[in-house]
């Protein structure tokens, strides 16, 4: 993982006239690769980040159960609404 000596921003490779670059997406600097063999994305998540998100799962799901209840909130007051409206009809 290279950056861009201008700017700071992530180096991505580019294929381009049988070479590969790495080019800034920023500034637009450019750099011919000195590998030949590749690039490859690792990353490992620690359990810190393991227990974020499942906060994060926990509050989705609190979102659904009050849309939910918003929803049945809304269905009780339209179901008085229509028999508040039939007895003013009769």
């Amino acid at each position: 993982m290279e950056f861009c000596p201008k700017c700071g921003t992530l180096l991505v490779p580019v294929s381009s006239e049988g070479k590969t670059y790495l080019v800034c997406r920023k500034c637009g600097y450019r750099k011919e690769t000195s590998s030949k063999s590749g690039y490859v994305v690792r990353g490992e998540v620690s359990g810190d980040k393991r227990e974020k998100l499942l906060v994060v799962e926990g509050v989705r799901s609190r979102e659904k159960e009050k849309v939910e209840e918003e929803r049945e909130i809304m269905k009780e007051y339209y179901e008085v609404f229509l028999e508040s409206m039939e007895s003013e009809g009769e």
